[in-house]
């Protein structure tokens, strides 16, 4: 499984959301304490931000566990940003570990994050999921991993007038189309704009990953003191975290958040 760390508030520093708590994204690389699967997080890192006055994310990335780069604290001390996200890769079994799978991913003004996967990807699911996508987006596809697909795959639900929220939720749909009675797939997915994010909390027949929500709050500087910050494991042990209930929807923008059932 991957880990993430969503913020939404007053512009702050990037390295808080990697290596802010006690139990930072960054320590999560090599001790997370919720995976379903896997013991580590360390096929590669990325953060995805928006620079004030634009609709288009930027992103720094390597296919490397994120402690390889010893520069990587200070030089995202120098970034601000009052939305962004963050987030560390476990690979899909059968994936390549290359930049194509490197999470968050942008495209044009969009970012995402799926904390989960698609079973048997690329032997049963692969084919028939793109096949759903129109011709200019299934051109722009870099790589072969799941999320890039289910990635594009809200891009065109976005693209025909769908709100975020109603694009994860039939990217689920299209895959739950797919899967067999017995293939599991957690699907926690989150797409962020400039103006905050929207995540989908859901599963496809098995369990659903872990995931937190806090607004408000002190940490590593200040950085959700009037925001909302959405991580797979909580951050740190102070109060404030609600854990987000599976099935659920959860919308950040401006400093407030709104947790609703699907």
């Amino acid at each position: 499984m991957c880990r993430l760390v969503a913020y939404r508030g007053s512009p702050a520093p990037l390295a808080r959301l990697v290596f802010g708590g006690s139990h930072s994204l960054y320590r999560q690389s090599w001790a997370p304490g919720e995976l379903l699967s896997g013991s580590v997080n360390v096929d590669g890192w990325g953060v995805s931000w928006w620079v004030p006055g634009s609709d288009r994310p930027v992103r720094l990335a390597r296919a490397e566990p994120v402690w390889f780069d010893a520069d990587l604290p200070r030089l995202l001390e120098t970034l601000a940003a009052g939305c962004a996200l963050a987030a560390l890769r476990n690979t899909t079994p059968g994936l390549p570990v290359d930049r194509s799978g490197l999470l968050p991913m942008n495209r044009d003004r969009w970012a995402f994050v799926l904390n989960g996967y698609v079973p048997a990807f690329r032997a049963r699911h692969m084919r028939r999921l793109r096949a759903e996508l129109p011709d200019a987006l299934y051109a722009r596809l870099e790589g072969v991993s799941d999320a890039e697909t289910l990635f594009h795959l809200a891009l065109a639900s976005l693209a025909e007038g769908a709100a975020p929220a109603a694009a994860l939720v039939h990217v689920r749909d299209m895959v739950a189309a797919q899967l067999g009675p017995r293939e599991a797939a957690p699907m926690t997915m989150v797409l962020s704009g400039a103006d905050g994010f929207t995540a989908l909390h859901t599963s496809v027949n098995g369990d659903v990953n872990s995931l937190y929500v806090r607004e408000g709050g002190e940490l590593a500087g200040d950085l959700a003191n009037d925001g909302v910050l959405l991580a797979s494991e909580r951050l740190d042990d102070s109060e404030g975290w609600e854990r987000v209930p599976p099935h659920s929807i959860v919308h950040a923008t401006g400093g407030a958040c709104e947790i609703v059932p699907l």
